[in-house]
């Protein structure tokens, strides 16, 4: 599997509350506004999105690695079956020249009998 990073995430950082009014303060700390809680929810979707990508990443890095694997092997039985298929070629080679050997033989001896 690839260990290499390329990227940091950094995590959003809350924003600094911006100053108000005294009337206004128990507002704001009793319940968040309405874009602050769109915010909220969508950098906690953010978050759980990257979550996601980070799983999914290192799901299809594992499967490089099986890939990796299963071609290696397949590699490796193809250069067996080039070697194996070598060793025929060579055989037929010979026998096809033992049998026009023989094919001369039977020849020679069919005209010397005839």
């Amino acid at each position: 599997m690839f260990e290499s990073e390329t990227a940091e995430i950094i995590p959003f950082l809350p924003r600094p509350a911006a100053p108000v009014a005294a009337d206004s303060v128990v507002q704001a700390t009793a319940e968040p506004s309405a874009a602050e809680a769109r915010l909220t929810r969508a950098l906690a979707d953010l978050n759980e999105a990257i979550a996601t990508q980070r799983a999914a990443m290192e799901t299809w890095r594992a499967a490089l690695g099986s890939l990796r694997t299963a071609t290696g092997r397949l590699g490796t039985s193809l250069r067996t079956y080039d070697d194996g298929l070598g060793r025929l070629d060579t055989q037929v080679n010979t026998l096809r020249t033992e049998a026009l050997k023989l094919e001369e033989w039977a020849d020679n001896g069919l005209a010397k009998k005839g």
